[in-house]
């Protein structure tokens, strides 16, 4: 059944979104609609041949098609600062070509292994890149604006480090979270 969920009284267009969903066997669900506006579908079912503790996967989407940021469109928001993991560092790190730059994973992994937060090392990373979409969402998911690299830099001091034409950016947003 729709769960009582009436529908959207504004014209509709056809979106589609897909998950895979992996465990032992990898599931594809394609999720169609015809309703524009906010749309969250929850599928739970046990994949076959996955291995779980008696319940069921769950999986659920969220897309607004006309929000004007990520956040706004369900994509980010629900992540909070203990949500990201060193693995996360290393993703971004590579994302942004930081590697390329550096020629080695050392500052990336001394900062990892000095027990710094992984959303606040990221927020080092952002600042020195000029990268705004990504210091606004790591700022809304709790990161320290004050956090200080292994040489005592604050992501302030680092703003646009590396994008200059960032840096009167970058440093209004990390002022605004002090």
């Amino acid at each position: 059944g729709d769960g009582g969920q009436r529908p959207s009284p504004v014209p509709s267009r056809s979106f589609e979104m897909s998950a895979v969903a992996s465990a032992t066997t990898a599931t594809r669900v394609v999720l169609r609609t015809t309703f524009s506006g906010k749309q969250t579908k929850t599928v739970t079912r046990v994949l076959p041949g996955a291995r779980t503790n008696g319940g069921c996967v769950k999986t659920s989407a969220s897309w607004n098609p006309f929000a004007q940021n990520s956040s706004k469109a369900g994509i980010v928001g629900s992540q909070g600062r203990d949500d990201y993991e060193p693995e996360d560092v290393e993703y971004y790190f590579n994302y942004m070509g930081i590697l390329a730059v550096e020629g080695s994973n050392d500052r990336m992994d001394l900062l990892v292994n000095s027990g710094k937060h992984p959303i606040d090392i990221i927020l080092l990373f952002a600042a020195a890149e000029g990268d705004t979409p990504k210091i606004e969402e790591i700022l809304e998911a709790g990161a320290d604006a004050n956090v200080t690299d292994l040489d005592g830099n604050t992501p302030l001091m680092l703003a646009g480090k590396n994008n200059p034409e960032k840096k009167a950016q970058v440093e209004a947003m990390l002022k605004a979270a002090m």
